[in-house]
């Protein structure tokens, strides 16, 4: 008997200090999360280098990008206050421009604007997101317009759809949409093989299916364990940094007709909607790393990053632009060569563009806009 206990206590001393272990070993991890945390790597990025509210910009950014569950489009940011980024009380990036005193007489021009990341204004201060520099562009011209930027993180084309059917549905009625999209639609195809859906749906496909399962409990409990700390780390260094994938050519063909299909078929559902409620529309194909020629070191290490996609990419903007898309009439516009020549640095990273870029893109826009307004006057 005396054995025994003595045999016990010495497997509980071994079971103690394996605990131990484990409990500083987690201490350790939170610790390094807390503070040895990698700066964004787009600190580099060359529209940084002359600027003194980067850090705090991406402080900030980090700290709003804080999503919550949306019906029918599946997450929208948190409201949030701050210095550089303000999301208001209707989750929406805070549009920043001065409103011209000229044209308080004049018909109000109520603009919604939707995209994903780039739209929204990831990488770029609220006054120099696309929407805000639109919106200054037009007032400076006299137009009395209020834009709306209802941009959201990884977006694809048919949530931004669904969006704008609930703003409708709402009894709320724009003079104009803008859509800017692209590279959302792309990188969710090729990471899914399936075009349409928003990215990551496998997730949710999973997350559904296991309320369901017999091996629930045991499930939820490994999920558990990847809010430690340890867990985490060990994800991240094991886990793979691209996603590439190895379609076969047919597969990649049928994937890029199906992009198009379904954003043609968007594009049909988005003017009879327009007919209906009596607004105008502009749809735009954004520019990408991909498209630039004259890239500075840092967009080429960008650009590295991601080339496991470049293909794909360019195989869909190909088919976009010179055989499926004769939308002219419809204000359909492919801009993704619009950097394809500059020579100074645009790219924060493959697709988000900085603040000068955001400009030209936003003079481009707001140009557009202006036709179509006048148009209507004549």
């Amino acid at each position: 008997m005396k054995s025994f206990f003595k045999n016990l206590g010495s497997i509980l001393l071994i079971i103690g200090v394996i605990l131990l272990l484990l409990i500083l070993i987690e201490v350790f991890f939170k610790v390094y999360y807390i503070f040895d945390r990698n700066e964004d790597s787009r600190l580099n990025a060359d529209c940084y280098q002359k600027v003194e509210w980067a850090n705090e910009y991406y402080s900030e950014f980090n700290k709003c990008n804080v999503e919550e569950w949306e019906p029918y489009v599946y997450w929208r940011r948190k409201p949030f206050s701050g210095e550089f980024i303000n999301v208001d009380p209707n989750q929406r990036r805070k549009t920043v421009y001065e409103k011209s005193d000229l044209v308080k007489t004049e018909p109000l021009i109520k603009i919604f604007m939707l995209g994903g990341s780039t739209l929204w204004g990831t990488g770029v201060r609220d006054e120099f997101t696309i929407p805000s520099l639109v919106g200054k562009n037009l007032s400076e011209a006299g137009f009395n317009v209020e834009v709306f930027n209802f941009g959201e993180s990884g977006y694809v084309n048919t949530q931004e759809v669904l969006e704008l059917s609930l703003q409708l549905q709402r009894d709320n009625i724009p003079s104009l949409v803008v859509f800017y999209d692209g590279v959302n639609d792309i990188f969710s195809a090729y990471q899914q093989g399936k075009a349409g859906i928003p990215q990551n749906e496998f997730n949710r496909e999973k997350e559904f299916n296991s309320l369901y399962s017999k091996k629930k409990s045991l499930r939820v409990f490994f999920e558990s364990l990847s809010t430690l700390s340890t867990f985490q780390f060990i994800i991240e260094i094991s886990s793979p940094k691209q996603i590439q994938i190895n379609y076969s050519g047919s597969e990649i063909e049928n994937l890029t007709q199906s992009v198009i299909d379904i954003y043609n078929q968007n594009i049909k559902l988005v003017f009879s909607l327009a007919e209906e409620y009596g607004f105008n529309t502009l749809f735009y194909w954004q520019p990408s790393i991909f498209d630039k020629k004259q890239l500075s070191d840092y967009e080429q290490q960008e650009l590295e990053k991601v080339n496991y996609i470049q293909d794909f990419s360019e195989k869909v903007n190909s088919k976009l632009t010179h055989e499926e898309l004769h939308y002219k009439s419809l204000n359909f516009f492919d801009i993704s060569e619009m950097f394809s020549n500059e020579s100074t640095p645009v790219f924060i990273d493959f697709c988000h563009i900085s603040e000068y870029g955001n400009s030209i893109i936003a003079e481009r826009m707001a140009d557009d806009i202006k036709s179509v307004f006048n148009r209507s006057d004549e």
